[in-house]
C-alpha cells in the first residue's frame, strides 16, 4: 500500500470518526432535556430526541458506528444528566439498539419504495383505527370522554370493577393493578386507639398512619396496630406512647428502629372500616387521604392507548403523504422516510424490550417487580411508536442535509460507501 493511500485511508477514517463524535455530542445534549415519566412509582421511561443524533452514524457508516454512537451517547447522558444509579447494562442495550439501526438500514436498501409506502400507510391505519376504537369503547363504557385522560376524567377502581365493560375497555382497564394507599391523617382523642383494617368498595387496600395523625390526642396512652397497616410515622411526641404490634405486622421493624414502646402479645378486636370516597374524607372519627394512584395509572394508559396511537397514526400518514409528494415532485431525488421510521422501528421495540426485562426482572427493589411484563411494557411500546414517527421526520431532514454536505448516496452498497468516504477524505486533503 502505497504512502498516499494509506493517507486517504487515514482521512476517511478521521472524517467518519469526527462526524460520529459530532453526534454522539449532541445526543448526549438532547439527554440534558429528555423527559422522564414514572410509572407505578418508578422511572418508567425517558422521552428525548438524542435517537435523532445517534441515528445518523449507523446510517452513515453502518452498524458497528451506530451502536457505538448510541452506547458513547449512553455514558455521558448518565454523567451529565443522571436519573438514577448507572446501569451497565443498559449501555449495552443501547449499542444493541444502534447496532439494529444500522443492519436493518442496510437490509433495506433493495426494498422497492413501493412496498415501504404500502407497507407503512397499512401500518398507520392500523394504529389510527387502534385510537379511535379505543376512543369509542371507553367513551361508551364511560372509562374516559376526554381527548386526554386525566385522573379526574376516569372512574375510580370500584366503579370500574362492578361495571359491565366491552371487551375492548378491559383490555386497558385488566391491565391496571395499582390499588390506591390510603393515609391516616387524624385519629379520635382517646386513651387506646386501635388502626382500623380498611376495605375500599370490597377490597383490602393499603393503610398507612400519616404524620400528625396522633396530634390531637392529649389523652393517648396506647395504639393498637393491625398486621396489614403498612406504616407508622413515629416521632418524638409519642415516645410515652405504648405500641401494640405483632413482630408479623408490616409496621413493626420501623417502629422498632425508631425507638417506640412496643409491646408484641396481646389481644386486639379489630376495627374494620368501610370507604368509597374520594380525596379527603372522615369515618367514624377517622380521617383519611388518598394517593388516587389507581385512577393516575388508568387515566395514563387510556391516554397511551387513545391519544398517542391516534396521534402516531396520523402523524405517520402524514409522514407518508409528504414522503410521496416529495418523490412526485422530485424525481431524481430518493426518498428515505419510511426506511428510516422502519430502521428505527426495530430498533425501538428490541431496545424497549430489553430494557424492560431489564427494569422488572434484573433490577433489585425495583418497583416493577410486582406487575406482568405486558402492563409494564405495553405503555413504554406505544410511546416508542410515537417517537419514532417524530424522529423519522427529523432524521429524513438531516439526511437531505447531509447528503449534499457529505456527498454521500445512502441507496449505495457498503464497499461503495466506503470509496466514496475515501474519495471525499483525498479531497478534502
Amino acid at each position: 500500500m502505497s504512502e498516499k493511500t494509506k493517507i486517504k485511508i487515514d482521512k476517511a477514517a478521521i472524517r467518519r470518526i469526527c462526524i460520529t463524535a459530532m453526534c454522539i455530542g449532541l445526543g448526549a445534549l438532547c439527554n440534558l432535556f429528555s423527559l422522564n415519566i414514572v410509572i407505578f412509582g418508578g422511572s418508567g421511561m425517558k422521552i428525548g430526541l438524542a435517537g435523532i443524533f445517534t441515528t445518523l452514524p449507523a446510517i452513515l457508516y453502518g452498524p458497528f458506528y451506530g451502536g457505538a454512537a448510541s452506547a458513547a451517547a449512553d455514558i455521558i447522558g448518565c454523567i451529565i444528566a443522571p436519573s438514577g444509579p448507572y446501569n451497565p447494562l443498559y449501555t449495552l442495550t443501547a449499542f444493541a439498539g444502534g447496532f439494529v439501526k444500522g443492519l436493518v438500514w442496510r437490509l433495506l436498501s433493495h426494498v422497492n419504495k413501493k412496498t415501504f409506502r404500502i407497507i407503512g400507510t397499512a401500518c398507520f391505519a392500523l394504529f389510527l383505527a387502534l385510537g379511535v376504537i379505543f376512543y369509542a369503547f371507553l367513551g361508551a363504557d364511560g372509562i374516559n370522554c376526554s381527548v386526554i385522560a386525566t385522573a379526574k376524567s376516569v372512574p375510580e377502581k370500584g366503579e370500574v370493577n362492578s361495571a359491565g365493560l366491552s371487551f375492548v375497555s378491559r383490555l386497558i382497564t385488566d391491565r391496571v393493578h395499582t390499588t390506591d394507599t390510603f393515609t391516616l391523617t387524624s385519629v379520635p382523642d382517646e386513651e387506646n386507639v386501635v388502626l382500623p383494617s380498611v376495605t375500599y368498595l370490597g377490597e383490602k387496600v393499603t393503610v398507612a398512619a400519616g404524620k400528625g395523625a396522633f396530634a390531637n390526642c392529649a389523652s393517648l396512652k396506647s395504639v393498637y396496630v393491625p398486621d396489614a397497616v403498612k406504616s407508622v410515622a413515629y416521632d418524638e411526641s409519642l415516645a410515652d406512647v405504648t405500641f401494640y404490634v405483632s413482630e408479623n405486622a408490616k409496621s413493626y421493624a420501623a417502629l422498632k428502629e425508631a425507638g417506640a414502646k412496643i409491646v408484641t402479645e396481646f389481644e386486639l378486636a379489630p376495627v374494620s372500616v368501610a370507604l368509597d370516597s374520594k380525596g379527603a374524607f372522615e369515618y367514624g372519627g377517622y380521617k383519611f387521604t388518598t394517593n388516587d394512584s389507581y385512577r393516575t395509572n388508568l387515566a395514563m394508559y387510556v391516554s397511551f392507548a387513545t391519544f398517542a396511537l391516534t396521534l402516531a397514526g396520523l402523524t405517520g400518514l402524514l409522514l407518508v403523504l409528504a414522503e410521496f409528494l416529495y418523490s412526485r415532485l422530485r424525481k431524481s431525488e430518493p426518498t428515505y422516510a419510511l426506511r428510516v421510521f422502519a430502521s428505527i422501528f426495530v430498533c425501538e421495540m428490541l431496545v424497549t424490550t430489553l430494557n424492560t426485562v431489564i427494569l422488572k426482572e434484573m433490577t433489585y427493589a425495583s418497583s416493577w417487580a410486582s406487575y406482568p411484563f405486558i402492563v409494564v411494557w405495553i405503555p413504554r411500546a406505544i410511546e416508542g411508536v410515537f417517537i419514532c414517527v417524530i424522529q423519522a421526520y427529523a432524521i429524513t431532514v438531516l439526511l437531505k442535509v447531509l447528503k449534499r454536505a457529505l456527498k454521500v448516496d445512502f441507496d449505495l452498497p457498503r464497499s461503495a460507501l466506503k470509496r466514496k468516504d475515501t474519495d471525499a477524505g483525498a479531497a478534502d486533503g
